[in-house]
């Protein structure tokens, strides 16, 4: 599944930021690297919780720095 997710998050992140998905790796910081600020991030991740069925508190997302970390999240809630 986290190849599956990590591919769902550089495709969101592409969209809402305009990018080529290519530009995006599970090192990529959200705000050095990608440019994209914590609405950027939110809107991904209510996309996940829409498109997904699952919960994530806007706690969880204060730490979040990379992709990678964001992919990890999103796999840890999932529904097993």
């Amino acid at each position: 599944m986290a190849d599956n997710t990590y591919q769902w998050v550089c495709e969101r992140f592409a969209e809402v930021l305009e990018i080529d998905p290519a530009e995006i790796t599970r090192e990529s910081r959200f705000a050095d690297d990608l440019d994209a600020d914590s609405i950027d991030l939110i809107e991904v991740v209510n996309k996940a919780e829409q498109e997904r069925g699952i919960t994530i508190a806007e706690e969880q997302l204060y730490d979040l720095e990379t992709v990678g970390q964001l992919v990890e999240l999103l796999d840890a809630q999932a529904p097993s």
